[in-house]
């Protein structure tokens, strides 16, 4: 009866996508196959000279790709492939700039084949020069991960087969959330005990020099979040997640569990740690961000729902390349219930 739990556990154990490299490009998909492929700043150049763009694309048969240029201050006017204006326009965004095309298979396919490809403002000057190095590599693997190659859909090599061919994407998996908390304040816990988790976690200031502090947040009724920190760099500070939970007149402190491997994990000492994570009371979520140097052009963001028992790893995105893009790949999604 052990093994079957232990199996049925590591069966429901999230497995986040992995991203991959080709040249200048870096592509990778969810759960779900929604994939995303994104240019990055080419290395010994001058990025002031370059910009980053990204082609994404859902896994249903009739998912179009969607091409942003990512946050740049100046509004572009005319994406220019060779020395040859493309006939496109832009929608501003949160995220940038999406390129909406007059044939958008006829754009894809330039995006494969051009050399050269320039964001030009309004006055005709250059706001950015976009690599097209490895493109095609990056979109033939998300035509391959959502099995499109040789059906009318795929962006490489497209074939006679037809939409239907295209499987059916996998189901999200739902993680529904315990009751919201209402106007329940976080469990009160006092310094001494405190101090003690410090002691048995090895968080001490004498062990991990700082910061000395902690968050509560009541994240569920009768359930308490504690985020103790447990040291920190130049840009990431450590988390020790607890669960507090009140038991009679007693209150109980345990290390909080998780689904997935905790963000990041400390096989040595086996228990969870997080990076910059701090608990979103509207959405409900526990996210952190894992900063793969300071200015954020890598790393990993992650987010994490309570139900009742444990955290459920709700969404991830991840960029390993530190190559100037601020915009991170998707590698996990679910459904979220909130009750």
């Amino acid at each position: 009866m052990m093994l079957l739990i232990l199996a049925a556990a590591a069966a429901a154990a999230p497995q986040t996508g992995e991203l991959r490299t080709f040249r200048d490009w870096t592509v990778g998909c969810d759960n779900g196959l929604a994939c995303g492929a994104i240019a990055l700043l080419p290395e010994n150049e001058d990025w002031d000279q370059w910009m980053t763009m990204s082609v994404s694309r859902g896994a249903g048969r009739g998912d179009t790709p969607a091409v942003t240029l990512q946050a740049i201050e100046t509004q572009p006017a005319a994406l220019i492939a060779d020395g040859r204006p493309l006939a496109v326009r832009f929608e501003g965004h949160i995220d940038g700039y999406t390129v909406v095309a007059d044939d958008p298979a006829a754009f894809i396919a330039t995006l494969q084949s051009a050399q050269r490809l320039d964001a030009r403002g309004s006055d005709g000057a250059t706001i950015g020069r976009i690599s097209l190095s490895g493109a095609t590599a990056a979109m033939l693997y998300m035509d391959e991960q959502q099995r499109r190659v040789g059906t009318a859909t795929a962006l490489v090599r497209p074939g006679i087969e037809s939409a239907s061919a295209v499987p059916v994407p996998p189901a999200l998996p739902i993680v529904t959330l315990s009751p919201a908390p209402g106007i329940e304040a976080p469990i009160a816990i006092s310094a001494a005990r405190i101090d003690a988790l410090r002691r048995e976690s090895g968080c001490t200031v004498e062990e991990v020099g700082g910061p000395d502090h902690h968050d509560a947040e009541a994240i569920a009724p009768g359930t308490t979040l504690v985020l103790l920190a447990c040291g920190s760099g130049a840009y990431n500070v450590t988390y020790i997640p607890y669960i507090a939970e009140r038991e009679g007149d007693a209150v109980a402190i345990r290390i909080a569990p998780f689904d997935s491997q905790w963000g990041l994990e400390d096989e040595e000492l086996g228990r969870p740690t997080l990076i910059n994570a701090g608990w979103d009371s509207e959405g409900r979520l526990l996210g952190e961000y894992s900063k793969g140097r300071g200015l954020g052009d890598c790393g990993r963001r992650a987010e994490y729902g309570w139900d009742g028992s444990r955290f459920r790893l709700v969404s991830q995105e991840d960029m390993d390349e530190c190559r100037g893009s601020y915009h991170y790949i998707p590698t996990w999604n679910t459904q979220v219930e909130r009750p």
